[in-house]
């Protein structure tokens, strides 16, 4: 193998490592890309506790610690 051929070949390793490293880096942190926002943080009051069955149907059980917990959140600080 010449070295021309060989610094040719460098040269493009090098350049394509460049290129990956970012998009392997931006892919691997999806919610810096979309920061959470104060609504979609209180939505998740109705993960848990979860759901119980009843003779009238399923019912969404919600804790009022979890939402207070939920509500104090950076996103959802006050200016925010």
């Amino acid at each position: 193998m010449s070295s021309r051929l060989s610094r040719a070949l460098l040269v493009a390793g090098v350049a394509g490592g460049l290129v990956a490293v970012p998009a392997v880096a931006a892919w691997a942190d999806p919610p810096g890309i979309d920061p959470p926002s104060c609504a979609h943080t209180l939505a998740r009051v109705h993960q848990w506790p979860g759901t119980i069955a009843t003779s009238h149907g399923t019912v969404t059980l919600v804790s009022d610690a979890y939402d207070s917990y939920l509500a104090r959140q950076p996103e959802c600080a006050p200016g925010m």
